[in-house]
């Protein structure tokens, strides 16, 4: 048997182990997101999540050594992917006006696109409580070079493009109201009361 033989059955052999662990973690990070949305972060630990994926404690302890390292892999990924919805919406420049546009960022930031808001919320506020402002700030200055390269939707078809100064106030404006309403009492402060109070900022700042 060639060397290159050899190595080719090795490949094969390490690809349905990769794809296994891979559905491992997913399965994991799924059933602690349904845990969270049931019962908060209260009601999450390690054996929970094992219970509710179907797998031993020793599987689970194999991809992630605590519940805080699970905690964290949620919490960048969902932070990820409200940056990358956010890049989506603020590049589609063709078919939205102002106030669409506008509106679809507000709600991307509050993660009502999905359903899972409640999850999203609860993450948000542990990693920030924890010091982890990172991923958010990351996000505030990607967003920030976007309004100075792309701008704002101000009719269909055309765009005001801020300045540095401009696009830095309004990014950590933005920001700031996050910060402030994760950690506020949902029931004073509405979601669609906040994103009103967004929607007339940006209006009136453009």
């Amino acid at each position: 048997m060639s060397e290159q033989t050899k190595e080719n059955q090795k490949v094969s052999r390490r690809k349905p182990a990769q794809e296994r662990a891979l559905h491992k973690v997913e399965l994991i990070l799924e059933s602690a997101t349904r845990i969270i949305d049931q019962e908060g972060l209260d009601g999450l630990t390690t054996n929970r999540i094992a219970e509710t994926a179907g797998i031993s404690i020793g599987t689970l302890y194999q991809y992630f050594p605590n519940k805080q390292a699970i905690i964290y892999t949620l919490g960048q990924r969902e932070l990820h992917e409200v940056t990358r919805k956010l890049v989506d919406t603020l590049r589609e420049q063709s078919s939205q006006t102002t106030d669409d546009q506008a509106r679809r960022v507000i709600r991307t930031v509050f993660g009502a696109f999905d359903g899972r808001s409640r999850v999203y919320r609860m993450l948000l506020g542990h990693a920030l409580t924890q010091g982890n402002h990172k991923v958010l700030d990351d996000a505030a200055n990607l967003i920030a070079g976007l309004l100075t390269s792309s701008g704002i939707q101000l009719n269909i078809g055309s765009a005001r493009q801020l300045s540095k100064a401009e696009a830095f106030v309004l990014t950590w404006a933005f920001v700031g109201v996050i910060r402030a309403a994760v950690v506020a009492d949902e029931t004073s402060l509405p979601s669609e009361q906040i994103e009103d109070a967004l929607l007339t900022l940006i209006q009136r700042y453009i």
